[in-house]
């Protein structure tokens, strides 16, 4: 399955396949050709809706209406919408209607890597991060030349492709979107939760912790403005145990404390951080593909302690929460003996980690008044939290970001936004005859328009490493400052491509080993699955991960 290369700008019909206009058309007069969408009016979203409020609401063939950034209204079947909504799309897809994803745990600026060849395995993060030469020469150097602003200066590319893989899988808010690159304080498409008007008080992220007095004097102010999101005891080797007490002893193991990982935490550990009020993000697939061992979630739930579901990172977890729902399932069934329920496993992709946010109030539920960040999909199964544990990307009709429709089938998208030159063609399933279109662009920010064509385009040719092209980025002056930096004659004259070559051999270790574009969903990467069963690490019930996905 090859991504369709949009034609920017051109009408819509001359992007889409016949079977997408035949469909668009067939909808009606409501469709094609519309006013184009606007917060004010919004859009109604007609199907199955699956509220994951206290009661456990699941309500058929009901109507809500995005309209405000907020889910103005719910009318139930034979229930009428306000006045209102009279002049708002309608998108009746017989599809089921949940919460947006969010996603507590990513690297998005590591998005445009494939899943990684793992061969050993690791006693914690610091092994493969700071002493793996195979790591290194995949992710972090080549990372650094893509993103340094004096060198290929393409953070923005990287920071929104990491977005469009989100909103290709579902989910409609994002950890660590703005932290590592210099992308914006501004939100752009999906919601970010260091940088998000959800609440006043949002959340600061950490990789590492407890590497100086310093660093800990900043993680007690960044506490006291909102939510400490940190890698805690990622590994089960003895020393990431320590990192716990560590925590504990300067005062930081409280309700704002949300640990990702804790794989070496043990169940007494566990218990103190529910007396605390923190929260655990668990990420199975990462852990085990890395250490070969998840953290206990098991005794995590005999505490209980909050946990909420994250994929960790494309090169060793699943490309979104969508997929890592599908490792959770496995390792419930087999490890955990069916520990958790399905609607468990939903919550902690939708309502808990609005909770673990603070924001409980706001997100992670349908309800009137509640941020309009809604998921619209396939029903494959009538149990609705089974539903949406067997979705996988082709199913996703529709997701809504602040009430804005910003991803899903063509015909979808195009008729929840009326017609518009905004929409461009991502992908088609050509098994499924199904074909994705987003909305890329953050015309209400100051970030630069840019196409899905146009940002894949541009980090496909800085995966070359052309020297080229980084010779003409590097200023002379610039050059001889990391020249100096590896006791090299600075070059005189123009910067040539030598020269480029030669700085990245004494300061990143050429050669570097090549990679692609990671795709934006899983059905499309035909070496995921591959890479993914060569591990050694996988418990074998993982091996029915493919199945899931019809492979």
């Amino acid at each position: 399955m090859q991504p369709i290369a949009p034609l920017s700008r051109r009408p819509l019909s001359r992007l889409l396949p016949l079977a997408a206009l035949a469909a668009l058309f067939a909808l009606g007069n409501t469709a094609y050709g519309q006013a184009r969408w606007s917060a004010e009016s919004g859009v109604v979203l007609v199907g199955k809706v699956v509220t994951m409020n206290d009661a456990g609401d699941v309500l058929p063939h009901a109507r809500v209406w995005l309209a405000g950034g907020k889910i103005a209204a719910i009318a139930r079947a034979g229930e009428s919408l306000p006045e209102g909504a009279k002049d708002a799309p309608v998108v009746d897809s017989k599809g089921v209607i949940y919460p947006g994803i969010i996603d507590l745990h990513n690297h998005p600026e590591y998005a445009i890597y494939p899943l990684l060849p793992i061969n050993r395995k690791y006693r914690d993060r610091y092994e493969w991060r700071w002493y793996d030469d195979v790591y290194n020469k995949r992710i972090t150097y080549p990372q650094e030349v893509l993103t340094r602003p004096h060198y290929l200066d393409l953070g923005i590319e990287i920071g929104r492709y990491g977005e469009y893989k989100a909103l290709a899988g579902g989910t409609t808010t994002l950890q660590g979107g703005r932290i590592n690159l210099a992308y914006s304080k501004e939100e752009c498409l999906v919601r970010n939760i260091e940088n998000s008007p959800v609440e006043s008080r949002m959340a600061s992220s950490r990789v590492d912790i407890g590497r100086s007095s310093k660093e800990w004097a900043a993680m007690q102010s960044e506490r006291a403005k909102g939510m400490l999101v940190v890698h805690l005891a990622e590994g089960p080797s003895t020393r990431m145990a320590t990192e716990f007490y560590a925590l504990r002893d300067s005062n930081l193991l409280g309700p704002e404390l949300i640990a990702i990982h804790g794989v070496g935490l043990t169940e007494p550990q566990l218990k103190e951080m529910a007396v605390a009020g923190a929260k655990l993000v668990w990420s199975p697939l990462s852990n085990f593909m890395l250490y070969g061992k998840t953290a206990n979630v098991e005794a995590a739930k005999r505490a209980g302690l909050s946990i909420s579901l994250a994929p960790d990172w494309a090169p060793s977890g699943s490309k979104s929460s969508l997929g890592e729902l599908k490792v959770a399932d496995l390792v419930n069934q087999h490890a955990l003996k069916g520990l958790f329920s399905d609607r468990e496993l939903v919550e902690m992709v939708t309502r808990k980690p609005a909770e673990a946010m603070g924001w409980g109030q706001k997100l992670g539920q349908i309800a009137e008044g509640y941020l309009a960040d809604v998921l619209v999909v396939d029903e494959r199964h009538a149990d609705p939290y089974r539903n949406l544990i067997q979705t996988i990307e082709d199913n996703i009709q529709l997701v809504a970001v602040r009430g804005e429709p910003l991803y899903g089938d063509v015909n979808w998208l195009t008729l929840a936004r009326g017609a518009s030159d905004d929409t461009e063609i991502t992908s088609t399933f050509k098994k499924a005859r199904r074909t994705k279109a987003m909305t890329p662009n953050c015309p209400s920010t100051s970030l630069a328009s840019m196409g899905v064509t146009e940002t894949r385009s541009r980090i496909q040719q800085g995966l070359k490493f052309d020297t080229a092209q980084l010779a003409a980025k590097l200023t002379p002056e610039q050059l001889a400052k990391d020249y100096e930096q590896c006791s090299l004659p600075a070059p005189t004259g123009t910067v040539s491509a030598a020269d480029a070559k030669k700085l990245l051999a004494c300061r990143f270790g050429l050669p570097f080993e090549r990679t692609r574009l990671s795709v934006l969903t899983t059905n499309e990467d035909p070496e995921f699955f591959s890479r993914l069963m060569k591990n050694p690490n996988l418990p074998k019930y993982l091996r029915a991960l493919p199945a899931y996905y019809r492979q």
